[in-house]
């Protein structure tokens, strides 16, 4: 196919293929060739070039939703009235005339209690005088009496009792009424408590309790109640309480109180296996006594051995007070009995209601119908994040990049910000096992949105945690990959030591090459990456495609010492030598990554969204949708310092963005994760809220982003950070900034692409002809040496077209020095054989100065350049139309005037303003645009426009 370059067409062979039988082959054309140790089939060059044979019926998976069980507590039945519970050796009368309760003990243990009150519903005074009366009848003799106290917990443990008590010690047949009067104590957690002390039996009804000082009877018992009752396929331990509901649209509830648990019975729910439960509720927090960050948790288990368990998402009990749950769990590829498990902490009371069970059912899907299909029409600025984090654990404090003296927020709150994005990239793979339901969740805030999950490829982190897993069939997703790769596809340097690996975190690189060798399954590990990235994270429907992580096509730089040397200290081929060159690794990688993709599309053809990282990647482009880039503005300041912008690395970014969006499969999505800069990648750890500077990298990056079609955020510390919206964001109707979600999309559709506003243009050098750099003596060349010779400061524009004849064992770059000191670099885009494309990009440079552009091949490979054109000219600054605004953005070094003609453009804008900022309200002041606009260096401005 051909590459659309922004300067003519350039051949570029990228084949839209699926993985032949192409092993036994001959191998094509390598620098290594002559080594038999290392020739392999099929290469990347044959996999680029073989047809697509997507198999007919292949499609992706969505996903519908099948009710299952539904617990409303409407079942009645005879039971304990409000307050009442019965306790362990205590039975409530089950025919119609009987009203007696009976309390029943063998002696095999003392002080068993038949019958008891619950603080949290009877509550009594402290220091309060109550009388007790009840009816009772003796059925069997005690040997040492029955016992009936009120009880504190709190005083109990400061040897602290009510001085009253009564003793019923009686023969059977002896019955009466009972009457006392009470004098609690300073406690507030005062309860009746009727015991049979040893051996006995005795039957009681009618109590009542009244409080002597108001007269009230706070407490009655005549066990003619009928009681709301759970259903027979859950059980209920613990403190709680069944009756009518407080929560709209709901008749009952279950009240549940510290460390009580709702369950599935197992022998009588029989939850299917390899399924994805969702789990939904109701709820309402009565009591939070401890301030739980989380007040109850979901988890599933197998009720034959309790060391297998799943663990959902918990309930959250920082700033929200009820609301609708909903969680969701995979259960396990083994049909055994499973439980799922709701249980609350310690100090807490919580009513819930309208609990449903639903089946997650995966379901064919086309391309058409996929959400992807609507982002070609998103309304900008469009949204993207790049989330790299459970969102449990992003919520309080940001992963680590957000610790304060309380939490950030609840996971919910995460989960509104996050529903804000068009898409949302990189979920944590734990989210297919233990949070299915977040899909759900964020889709009933915005059915558009896109999710993708993140997937690991070419190497894994794994830490000791991790390992301690490995035993339980129903660890996440995160552990189960891991689980599944055996020790034999670890990547080994040639003394068989496993590279990088420690005591503690590690990151294991992988066998990815042909002589990985077979586990008992008869897999390799790109065999086994592909089925388990199938059943882990596509074919349960649950997400949108995939996020494939540091995909490579070049040599893995975590190979210590990789790039600065011929021949790398990776055995691939598993002969215990150091015989791999680095350009043999290149190749073989990219060979590697394109059968990954291959066999993925082989499965559910383009019917699933494929977007990799870390960077722009021509080999396998046409096999993806897009890209993810993380930190995407921080190569603009070299040295990670604000004072050296690089113009050139403005430009590969943007270039790339524009040229790169038709050369992926479509839809095409292209993610850029704006942050501010980190010296030493030293991220924060407490960082709240943006400082002064973080306005100006966040305007300058969304000001760039708006000049291209892609998605777009700004973390304050990386992709564990939670979302922030700054000014430019969200705009309401009336020009404000705002934080709600009507705010999205303010500026409407582009009206076209972005251009350069570009004044008085000179060609000063114009070199058509090809000319090859890379071979013997040709490493390094100056390309271009001129001066600025006008009295105003210009900017020099290098133009040439490029293809990479052999594959370079580094990046080919081009230096730029002003005034003989170094200033920027620009690196081409890809090093293996085939690779093509155009550079452009500019260099500010003050009159008088000198510019050199150096170019730069590695030790290996050879590339031909063409078409090299030098401008001078005042250039480098962009705008762009949409329907309700104008971006205008400065990528020089230099302040820039914009008149305002220029700002206006060809469409002849009017009504031109800033808009009204919350955070930046001199820069977003709301006020009129009428005349020049000054544009200082490396910065940018959105404006609201007729």
């Amino acid at each position: 196919m051909d590459c659309r370059l922004a300067k003519g067409y350039i051949p570029f062979v990228a084949g839209v293929v699926l993985l032949v039988s192409l092993l036994f082959n001959s191998c094509a054309s390598t620098q290594q060739e002559t080594d038999a140790a290392l020739q392999y089939s099929p290469t990347y060059e044959d996999l680029e070039n073989s047809p697509l044979s997507v198999p007919d019926g292949a499609a992706g998976y969505g996903r519908v939703y099948e009710l299952w069980a539904v617990e409303d507590f409407s079942t009645m039945q005879r039971g304990p009235g409000r307050g009442f519970e019965l306790g362990e050796i205590g039975s409530f009368p089950t025919e119609e005339h009987d009203r007696w309760i009976i309390g029943y003990s063998t002696g095999k243990e003392k002080f068993l209690q038949y019958y008891r009150t619950d603080p949290h519903l009877i509550p009594l005074t402290p220091r309060g005088r109550y009388e007790l009366r009840f009816n009772y009848k003796v059925l069997e003799t005690p040997d040492e009496g029955f016992e009936v106290l009120f009880y504190s917990e709190t005083g109990s443990s400061r040897d602290d009792w009510v001085e009253q008590s009564m003793y019923i010690n009686e023969p059977a047949g002896s019955k009466g009424e009972a009457v006392m009067a009470f004098q609690l104590k300073d406690y507030s957690d005062y309860r009746l408590l009727m015991n049979v002390i040893n051996k006995g039996k005795i039957a009681v009804t009618d109590i009542r309790i009244k409080d002597l000082k108001t007269g009230a009877i706070v407490a009655c018992e005549d066990t003619t109640s009928a009681l709301p009752i759970h259903s027979p396929y859950v059980t209920v331990e613990g403190n709680h309480y069944i009756g009518k509901s407080s929560i709209a649209g709901a008749t009952n509830s279950i009240y549940l109180n510290g460390w009580a648990k709702l369950s599935t019975k197992p022998s009588m729910v029989d939850l299917p296996e390899d399924v994805v439960l969702i789990l939904e509720f109701d709820w309402k927090l009565l009591r939070n006594g401890k301030n739980h960050e989380y007040i109850g948790y979901v988890n599933m288990y197998n009720s034959a051995d309790a060391d297998e368990e799943r663990n959902s998402i918990n309930i959250p009990g920082f700033e929200i007070d009820g609301g609708h749950f909903i969680c969701g769990l995979k259960t396990g590829e083994k049909d055994i009995p499973y439980v799922i498990d709701l249980r609350v902490l310690d100090g807490v009371s919580i009513e819930i209601a309208n609990i449903e069970v639903s089946l997650q059912r995966p379901e064919n899907r086309t391309m058409e119908d996929h959400p992807a299909q609507l982002l070609a029409s998103t309304a900008y600025p469009r949204l993207g994040n790049i989330q790299f984090g459970f969102t449990e654990w992003i919520a309080p404090d940001g992963g680590g990049t957000q610790i304060g003296d309380k939490p950030l927020m609840n996971s919910m709150e995460l989960e509104r910000r996050l529903a804000f994005y068009d898409i949302v990239v990189g979920l944590h793979p734990r989210h297919s096992t233990n949070d299915p339901a977040v899909s759900l969740r964020l889709r009933q805030q915005n059915p558009d949105i896109v999710l993708l999950p993140k997937m690991e490829s070419h190497s894994f982190g794994i830490d000791k945690w991790m390992i301690e897993q490995y035993a339980n069939p129903l660890a996440s997703a995160e552990v189960l990959f891991p689980e599944g790769i055996e020790e034999d596809w670890y990547l080994r340097d040639p003394k068989g030591n496993v590279l990088n690996e420690s005591k503690d975190y590690h990151d294991i690189l992988l066998n990815v090459s042909p002589f990985c060798p077979y586990n008992a399954e008869g897999q390799k590990y790109l065999d086994y990456w592909a089925s388990a990235v199938m059943d882990l994270h596509v074919e349960d429907g649950t997400w949108d495609g995939l996020f494939l992580d540091q995909f490579k096509t070049s040599t893995h730089d975590g190979i210590p010492g990789a790039y600065t040397s011929t021949k790398i200290k990776a055995d691939y081929n598993r002969n215990f030598k150091k015989d791999e060159t680095l350009i043999w690794a290149h190749e073989m990688t990219a060979s590697a990554s394109l059968t990954m993709l291959r066999s993925l599309r082989k499965q559910f053809g383009f019917n699933e969204i494929i977007l990799t990282g870390p960077s722009f990647d021509q080999t396998i482009a046409p096999l993806t949708n897009g890209v993810a880039i993380t930190y995407f503005n921080n190569a603009w300041y070299l040295t990670e310092d604000r004072d050296m912008y690089s113009e050139a690395q403005w430009c590969w970014n943007l270039y790339n963005c524009w040229r790169f969006k038709d050369l992926y499969a479509q839809p095409s999505i292209i993610v850029l994760q704006a942050t501010p800069i980190h010296p030493n990648w030293d991220v924060p750890e407490d960082k709240r809220e943006p400082e002064e500077q973080d306005l100006d990298f966040q305007r300058f990056a969304i000001g760039s982003a708006l000049l291209t079609d892609a998605f777009y955020e700004f973390d304050l510390g990386d992709m564990r950070s939670t979302p922030f919206f700054f000014d430019e964001m969200l705009v309401d109707d009336s020009g404000r900034s705002t934080h709600d979600f009507s705010g999205k999309g303010w500026l409407g559709q582009a009206l076209g692409p972005a251009e350069e506003i570009v004044r008085n243009k000179v060609e000063v050098v114009a070199k058509p002809e090809p000319s090859l750099l890379g071979n013997k003596g040709t490493k390094s060349r100056i390309v271009y040496k001129g001066r600025n010779t006008d009295s105003e400061s210009r900017q020099f524009v290098m133009e040439f077209d490029y293809e990479i004849l052999e594959t370079t064992s580094t990046i080919t770059t081009i230096g730029v020095t002003v005034d003989d000191k170094w200033r920027d670099y620009f690196d081409l885009s890809g090093l293996l054989k085939g690779s093509n494309g155009h550079v452009q990009f500019h260099t500010t440079v003050n009159p008088k100065d000198e510019i050199i552009y150096r170019m730069n091949v590695g030790k290996k490979g050879v590339v031909e350049i063409r078409n090299l054109t030098v401008t001078m000219a005042e250039s480098g600054v962009f705008r762009r139309d949409f329907e309700h605004g104008i971006v205008l953005v400065n990528a020089t070094d230099m302040e820039r005037e914009i008149s305002l003609d220029d700002i206006s453009g060809s469409l002849a804008r009017s009504n031109i303003r800033r808009i009204k900022g919350i955070l930046d309200t001199e820069t977003n002041s709301g006020k009129p645009i009428l005349g020049t606009l000054v544009l200082p260096p490396h910065d940018a401005i959105v404006l609201l426009a007729d």
